[in-house]
């Protein structure tokens, strides 16, 4: 889930709330994965669970290493209300009220619940084919976690024919989204992600490309699988 993960989260400093926004529950509860339930694991997950609350509400990957959180890193348990086992996951809930007073007497700013909206064209290129990934589908799970992870509202086309026959590689990396913008308005979002996956030699890259408003950005990650 890394690779879907860093991809999200790098639009998070480029949004401006709009009409449109859509609000975010559970911010504050986090799950990470875990090992074993022994303390050392425990505690390590606890200060990755910390990690991504931060990431979460700031949008700055950097916010969690403030001197001013030096304490917080050191016992996370400060803002936990409670945690507990769920699966192979630790399950954090974190306290809305004692959370934001320390992030902000931190000098930390904080994103609200309500978030714009990100549409998702996603293709994947595999040995096997290349599909668009849709709603409903089996293949939307990662990204839906990936998005949830960080705190983001993600959307995904239905993916019919039509749909999967405009989401060509030449559309999705086009520096212009003219092709995707007009079969997104049936959506409505705030955002428009256009992602081309693709394996090569047992490994995935994907080069993205985002547009809010006028804004635009783009960049390539990498992962050891599609996951």
């Amino acid at each position: 889930m890394r690779l879907i993960a860093r991809l999200l989260i790098l639009s998070l400093p480029l949004f401006s709330l709009s009409s449109e926004a859509e609000t975010v529950s559970d911010l504050y509860q986090v799950r990470e994965p875990v090992a074993s339930q022994q303390p050392e694991e425990r505690d390590a997950a606890l200060g990755r669970a910390l990690q991504t609350l931060v990431l979460r509400l700031t949008g700055d990957r950097e916010a969690v290493k403030s001197p001013a959180l030096a304490e917080l890193r050191q016992d996370p348990q400060q803002i936990i209300s409670r945690y507990g086992y769920e699966e192979d996951r630790l399950l954090v809930d974190f306290d809305p009220v004692s959370t934001d007073r320390s992030l902000r007497q931190a000098g930390l700013s904080l994103w609200g619940a309500n978030r714009p909206a990100i549409l998702a064209w996603w293709l994947n290129d595999a040995s096997d084919g290349s599909s668009l990934v849709g709603d409903g589908q089996s293949s939307a799970t990662l990204l839906r976690q990936a998005a949830q992870h960080r705190g983001l509202p993600l959307w995904l086309p239905i993916a019919d024919l039509n749909e999967q026959l405009l989401a060509t590689a030449e559309n999705l990396g086009a520096t212009e989204p003219e092709a995707l913008r007009d079969a997104s308005e049936r959506y409505a979002a705030d955002a428009l992600l256009a992602v081309r996956a693709r394996e090569d030699n047992g490994q995935w890259q994907a080069q993205w490309r985002l547009w809010v408003d006028d804004t635009r950005e783009q960049g390539k990650v990498k992962g050891a699988d599609q996951a």
